[in-house]
C-alpha cells in the first residue's frame, strides 16, 4: 500500500478548536500595585473584596494573535516584613460528576469545561523577575555556569505550594484557585512580583477573569483570610465576568452552597442559550435514602 493512500486515511483533525483566537482582553496584562490588607481588617469588613479594591483586583487576559507566546498578568506589592498571603482565582468553577454509591457532594450534571481557565502563580522578589510587565512574561530563574562549564538553575519563586506528600513546585488544575504564603522578613518595603501565566483559557470566548487577594498576615499563614476553612473558590466572587454580574455568577453562588445546590441549579438552567452544565448521564446513580447526596 503506497504512502500517498495511507495518507489519505489519516487523521484529519487539526485541533484548531482547541485553539484560543485572539480577544479584545489584553494577552499580557500589569495589574500595577496591590496594597496588602491587613487580615483583621478584611475579616472585621466581612470578607467583602469589593469593599477593598487596592488589595484584591479583578482582571481579565486573553490570547495573543502568536500562539507561541506565554499570556498572563503581573501585579507588584511591598514587603510587610512578616507573611503576605497571595490567593488567585481563575474563571469559573469545576467540579467532577460522582459515580461513588456513597459519600458527600453528588454531582448529578457534568461541568461546562469550556468556560473553565487555569492560572498558574508564581512570586518573588522584583529585581529577579525575568519579564516585562504588561509586555511579557517571564519567571523567577536564573542560570549559572560553574568553573567546570556546568550550567545551574537557580529558582528564585518564593511562592511554594505543594501537593500531595509534599510535592513542591506544583499548581492548582482547571478553574481552581491558588495560594501560597511569601515570607518578606527583614525586607519591609520592597518590591515582589506576582507571576500569574496562564496555563489554559476557556474555549468558549478565548479569555478569561481571574482575581487576586494580596493579604498580610503578620507570622501566621492563609488560614485566617477564610472563614471556617471555606473552599477558596467562594472567596472572590464573579471573578468569570471580572468582577461584574454574568451567565456564570449563578452556577458559582449554587457551588458554595453544595452539591444539592449545583443540582438543582443545572436541571432549572439546562435549558439556557448558555447552559453552565452539561446533560446528566445514565451513569448517575441518585442512591438511595442513605446516601449522602450533598443535602
Amino acid at each position: 500500500m503506497s504512502l500517498v493512500f495511507l495518507s489519505l486515511l489519516g487523521c484529519d483533525h487539526t485541533g484548531f478548536e482547541f485553539r484560543p483566537a485572539p480577544s479584545d482582553a489584553p494577552p499580557v496584562a500589569d495589574l500595577g500595585e496591590v496594597v496588602p490588607l491587613d487580615v483583621e481588617e478584611w475579616k472585621s469588613g466581612g470578607r467583602d473584596p469589593f469593599a477593598f479594591p487596592e488589595s484584591i483586583v479583578y482582571a481579565e487576559v486573553g490570547a495573543d494573535e502568536n500562539p507561541g507566546n506565554v499570556t498572563g498578568a503581573t501585579a507588584h506589592f511591598r514587603g510587610t516584613g512578616g507573611n503576605v498571603c497571595l490567593v488567585v482565582d481563575p474563571e469559573a468553577v469545576y467540579w467532577a460528576r460522582s459515580l461513588a454509591a456513597t459519600g458527600a457532594g453528588r454531582y448529578e450534571y457534568d461541568d461546562d469545561f469550556t468556560d473553565d481557565g487555569d492560572i498558574d502563580m508564581d512570586a518573588g522578589l522584583t529585581a529577579f523577575y525575568t519579564g516585562s510587565p504588561g509586555v511579557q512574561m517571564g519567571d523567577f530563574k536564573s542560570a549559572y555556569t560553574d568553573e567546570s562549564g556546568v550550567d545551574h538553575e537557580i529558582e528564585f519563586n518564593a511562592c511554594i505550594q505543594t501537593g500531595y506528600q509534599g510535592a513542591a513546585d506544583v499548581h492548582a488544575g482547571r478553574a481552581t484557585a491558588e495560594q501560597c504564603v511569601v515570607s518578606t522578613d527583614q525586607q519591609a518595603g520592597t518590591e515582589f512580583t506576582v507571576a500569574l501565566r496562564t496555563f489554559s483559557l476557556p474555549l468558549n470566548d478565548s479569555k478569561m477573569g481571574f482575581a487576586i487577594g494580596v493579604f498580610d498576615v503578620g507570622d501566621a499563614k492563609c488560614d485566617g483570610v477564610f472563614e471556617n476553612g471555606a473552599d477558596a473558590e467562594c472567596l472572590f466572587p464573579n471573578e468569570g465576568n471580572a468582577g461584574a454580574e454574568g451567565d456564570r455568577t449563578g452556577i458559582e453562588a449554587a457551588y458554595c452552597e453544595g452539591a444539592k445546590a449545583v443540582n438543582e441549579y443545572c436541571a432549572e438552567h439546562l435549558g439556557d442559550e448558555n447552559p453552565p452544565c452539561n446533560e446528566p448521564t445514565e451513569t448517575y446513580d441518585g442512591g438511595g435514602a442513605s446516601v449522602d447526596t450533598g443535602a
